[in-house]
């Protein structure tokens, strides 16, 4: 057994990277626990304007996510290159990546204004198979909050494409800086817009959704300016020309690309369903699942912030073919997500009944959030492997496995599964993420085992024994 100290070094080094975004996420998050706490606070003891961001967001989620995942893509690749000190391909990866997730962001925006209707049908249907009438009141308060959130799918998409290119050449701050800053934004427009100051009419949810919609311009302007402006990255503009923009060189992105947004568009799937069927409950269970979502995302955005490190640490490793650093370098990111997930699920056990406080003051979203933080808590072991393991295979460009592995385990175990425990087994709430549960740990057994099998073979390959 390898002593823990060995793995300082390598803790450091994630840490370093991994310090930046864990700030931006935590910056993200408070956003949106912003977004919920003050929309929350709006509606008071009525549930209906929390549960409409609730569902709104969910339905917007689910297609932002995948087409954010596209520009996964190009960390690992931007690494590679950038590590065997080939900066030009790098540069003709950011033009032909701006060119490509602009289109994207287009064409993710026209779907999403296309599912709109549906969300009406949705309401209809769940009214006619016997749930809760509240559900209309939901869907007519989320729909001019979701339209608010369509308007900024290109910047943000944008906004990701430099990003990705910057984390890709090590760099992780930028994003923090400028993440942090236009968070720092959204809040003070949430605070005007939502509850009317300065003599504008108090907008509620909507509010919010505008106050996102500039905060995500602001941000696609000043990342994008520093890049392409600053002294600093000069020599990869330089770079750009008519020629570099290339059909081959986009579908490179994409090959990386594609089975990370599968990844993503399933596991966002499968919460998504999960919000879908909540509805079936009520108001008071669409909201108190909110709160839950909200808090899942504080454990998971800090767990993507290592994984994100990780897939830079890796790619670099893989351009430099220095695979003796591998296993430890994945085996750290092991120690520091799972170290911050059981803290974080002890945290949750211990104050489930205070959590929910802040959000909203009705008795019973309170109850059955302290109830459904319980079973929250139990998750965060498998949601901390599958998103390292998946984070490590992606730095090694071995993504095309992914796609069956979150197939079963999302498609074939996790929506099964939690549809059986909701409906048919009556836990209600509480079924759907013992589904969860299900298709995560199903994942997590499945990454590792990949992972275990690409490092034991790149070792061997380059006659390093196992450590």
């Amino acid at each position: 057994m390898i002593p823990l100290k060995t793995y300082i070094p390598y803790y450091k080094e994630n840490l370093r990277l991994a310090l930046p975004v864990i700030l931006s996420q935590v910056g993200q998050i408070s956003v949106q626990l912003a977004d919920t706490a003050m929309v929350g606070w709006y509606g008071g003891d009525d549930p209906t304007p929390l549960a409409a961001v609730s569902f709104g967001t969910s339905v917007f989620y689910i297609i932002f996510i995948t087409a954010m995942g596209l520009s996964f893509g190009l960390t690992p690749l931007v690494g590679e290159h950038f590590a065997r000190g080939d900066e030009r391909h790098a540069s003709h990866l950011l033009l032909n990546g701006i060119i490509l997730f602009t289109i994207t962001g287009i064409i993710t925006s026209g779907i999403l204004i296309a599912v709109r209707p549906l969300m009406q049908w949705m309401g209809l249907a769940m009214i006619d198979s016997g749930g809760d009438a509240s559900v209309t009141e939901v869907i007519e308060a989320a729909l001019p909050y979701y339209d608010t959130l369509v308007w900024g799918m290109i910047p943000i998409i944008v906004f990701c494409t430099f990003k990705q290119f910057l984390e890709g050449v090590g760099n992780t701050r930028i994003a923090m800086v400028v993440i942090i800053t236009c968070n720092l934004i959204n809040i003070f427009l949430n605070w005007v817009l939502i509850f009317g100051k300065f003599g504008i009419e108090p907008m509620g949810a909507v509010g919010a959704g505008i106050a996102t919609f500039v905060a995500r311009c602001c941000m696609c302007v000043m990342i994008g300016g520093y890049v392409l402006l600053s002294p600093r990255f000069r020599h990869f503009i330089r770079a750009f020309d008519r020629a570099a923009i290339r059909l081959r060189t986009m579908w490179e992105i994409l090959k990386v690309g594609i089975p990370i947004a599968f990844h993503m568009f399933m596991e966002a799937s499968a919460f998504v369903v999960t919000n879908i069927l909540v509805l079936s409950f009520g108001a008071h269970a669409i909201s108190a699942y909110q709160i839950c979502t909200n808090m899942m995302q504080v454990t998971f955005m800090i767990v993507l912030a290592i994984g994100s490190a990780n897939t830079i640490l890796c790619s670099h490793i893989f351009g430099r073919r220095d695979f003796g650093q591998l296993r430890k370098t994945v085996y750290s990111a092991y120690h520091l997500g799972l170290v911050w997930c059981i803290t974080a699920a002890i945290g949750f056990v211990a104050f489930r009944y205070t959590i929910p406080t802040l959000f909203s003051s009705n008795a019973q979203v309170i109850s059955l959030t302290g109830t459904l933080l319980i079973y929250i808590a139990l998750f965060q072991i498998p949601d901390c492997l599958q998103t390292l393991s998946i984070s490590a295979l992606r730095g090694l460009q071995d993504v095309r496995i992914i796609i069956p592995i979150v197939f079963i385990s999302y498609v074939l175990i996790n929506i099964p599964a939690g549809y059986l425990f909701a409906f048919p087994c009556g836990f209600g709430a509480v079924g759907l993420i013992l589904g969860l549960i299900a298709g995560l740990t199903c994942c997590a057994l499945l990454t590792i085992r990949r992972l275990r099998r690409d490092m034991a073979s790149l070792e061997k390959r380059t006659g390093i024994s196992e450590q």
